[in-house]
């Protein structure tokens, strides 16, 4: 890649990151018509999305000291973050990792056989030791690694990098996201103090899930690990469904229905709320301010209900979710879901722990 391509991606960049000052839970999809812009950073017709923002290619000293060559890497990163479409947090996770891991210098060596920015290791499959020393290669690789981790977006920075690195410190991540955020910032500005807007609710704020509607990452991600386990509690399966009042046929405490199963998720007491329960106490938002860890429900009685914890928007267009959910046809799945739901079963999305 050129230095002028560079720029260029390292401009966009910071054009959509300008998109993602829509409030706590932007990253996320909340937020309104920023959200998308936050989730990913092509629209619906797959073109870049680059409002008219004036931005700068990187220069030398931007982010706060870093020299030419970190900053240089650190575009390098996120300029492929944004090729693979990867979501701004995923950028700030990345860049994050590599302060940790290398302080953004492409080192031939490391611990063992560690190569390059984030000391990927040759031995454990990352690739051959002249592969790892190239930048965009490494970043590919990382990207490709964080992207398959399940609920990679509802973790903590700390997790998040931790499920790829597999790093023999694992809270040392944290103390890098705010110079990750930063230099996220300036990769693409030469002035980003001129930048009208503060980015850090786009790329750092965890959405709150629960009752109390303050819970943080943490919170969240168990959210999210209840749910995902059981796709395999029911000897390494998925817990079959079953409609009943029988505490002899509910599982952990829980119905085997999609509320019983929703409530588990989100850490109610079993055997868990039904779909008038949850949404009788909750709060009805819009699409577009959907976010993980909120709910899709149908309240129509005798056994005609659903709900589904949503986890993300699988495109900017938000025409699909990602999301958990307790069928007949299966048990527990997590699935592409459209939205609002298959066929034309209606649904309408909520926010729980919050009183209409």
């Amino acid at each position: 890649m050129s230095a002028r391509a560079l720029g260029a991606i390292a401009a966009g960049v910071i054009a959509s990151l300008v998109l993602c000052a829509g409030g706590i839970g932007a990253l996320f999809t909340g937020g309104g018509a920023a959200s998308a812009a936050c989730y990913g950073v092509v629209g619906p017709d797959e073109q870049p999305l680059l409002p008219t923002v004036p931005v700068s290619p990187p220069v030398v000293g931007a982010g706060g000291g870093w020299s030419s060559e970190q900053t240089a890497n650190a575009a390098m990163i996120v300029a492929v973050g944004v090729e693979l479409k990867v979501p701004p947090r995923g950028w700030v996770i990345a860049l994050a990792t590599a302060m940790q891991e290398s302080t953004l210098r492409n080192l031939p060596s490391g611990d063992r056989d560690s190569v390059g920015l984030f000391q990927q290791r040759p031995s454990q499959g990352w690739g051959t030791p002249a592969q790892l020393r190239d930048p965009r290669y490494a970043a590919g690789k990382f990207y490709t690694a964080l992207l398959a981790v399940d609920g990679w977006q509802a973790m903590t920075l700390t997790d998040a990098a931790q499920a790829v690195q597999r790093s023999a410190y694992p809270d040392a991540y944290a103390k890098w996201q705010d110079d990750a955020i930063a230099l996220a910032r300036a990769v693409g500005s030469a002035n980003p103090s001129a930048l009208p807007v503060d980015l850090a609710p786009c790329l750092s704020i965890c959405p709150s899930a629960g009752s109390g509607g303050a819970a943080g990452c943490a919170d969240l991600a168990t959210v999210f690990a209840r749910a995902h386990s059981w796709l395999t509690a029911w000897s390494g399966g998925p817990v079959p469904y079953l409609y009943s009042g029988n505490p002899g046929d509910w599982f952990q405490g829980y119905r085997r229905d999609c509320s019983g199963y929703v409530s588990m998720a989100l850490g109610l007491d079993g055997p868990g709320l039904n779909t008038a329960g949850l949404a009788a106490r909750s709060t009805v938002i819009a699409k577009t301010d959907l976010r993980p860890g909120d709910l899709l429900i149908n309240t129509a009685p005798d056994l005609r209900g659903h709900v589904v914890l949503f986890e993300r928007w699988s495109d900017p267009s938000m025409s699909h979710y990602y999301g958990y959910e307790q069928t007949g046809d299966g048990g527990t799945h997590h699935r592409l879901i459209p939205y609002p739901y298959f066929g034309d079963y209606p649904m309408i999305p909520y926010r729980y722990g919050r009183t209409r």
